[in-house]
């Protein structure tokens, strides 16, 4: 039972994605730790603002870039650390004048088999077996990569439900409005009529 909510816990934490707004002219960076041979996955969209498209910048120990892109609407990448340290992820809106960006990402760590085989070098004694935690680590990239397609989805949703509710509201106004318009035409007409064709008498 233990290690199977162990095994749950692993998953969720490895399919966290993150959704941030980037202001214009605004450069927002972060950062992980990855040790050699671990699969570092770094994957993000741009889901609302402008063109869609930002910079990105990857970089590794000792600022070794590994990618750089100044307009990207959205990508995917992963590599396998041949280093030791802290690597960077950067997203960048310098294009951008006056409209900010809201992008949705992943960056994870997925460390390596031999990181869960040698016992002083892993902080849990729950996970014995390397082949699961391979699996583990192929089904937590396929799953945040889901879960990211999920919460796009729902933004793109929520973004057609409010222009649709907007549509409707324009339209219940417009459909009071034209009535309301053509009676009040109507009553002027009757009026302007009745008071031309009015025979005035002089006593």
């Amino acid at each position: 039972m233990l290690s199977a909510i162990v095994l749950v816990l692993v998953l969720f934490q490895a399919a966290c994605g993150f959704i941030v707004t980037l202001d214009a002219h605004e450069t927002m960076c972060f950062y992980d730790h990855a040790n050699v041979s671990d699969k570092v996955t770094v994957s993000f969209e741009v889901m609302e603002g402008g063109f869609k498209d930002v910079g990105v910048e990857i970089a590794g120990p000792d600022d070794d870039r590994l990618h750089h892109s100044k307009q990207d609407t959205m990508g995917s990448f992963t590599f396998t650390a041949m280093k030791e340290g802290r690597y960077q992820l950067c997203f960048d809106n310098k294009m951008s004048t006056m409209t900010p960006k809201i992008l949705m990402f992943q960056f994870h760590v997925a460390r390596a088999i031999e990181f869960y085989m040698d016992s002083s070098k892993r902080v849990d004694d729950v996970i014995e077996q390397a082949t699961v935690q391979s699996m583990i680590n192929q089904l937590s990239a396929k799953l945040g990569a889901v879960k990211m397609e999920q919460e796009y989805m729902h933004f793109r949703y929520r973004g057609h439900l409010e222009v649709s509710d907007m549509v409707e509201l324009r339209v219940l106004a417009w459909s009071i409005f034209g009535p309301m318009m053509l009676i009040i035409t109507a009553v002027l007409e009757v009026y302007y009529l009745k008071h031309f064709f009015e025979v005035k008498r002089v006593v």
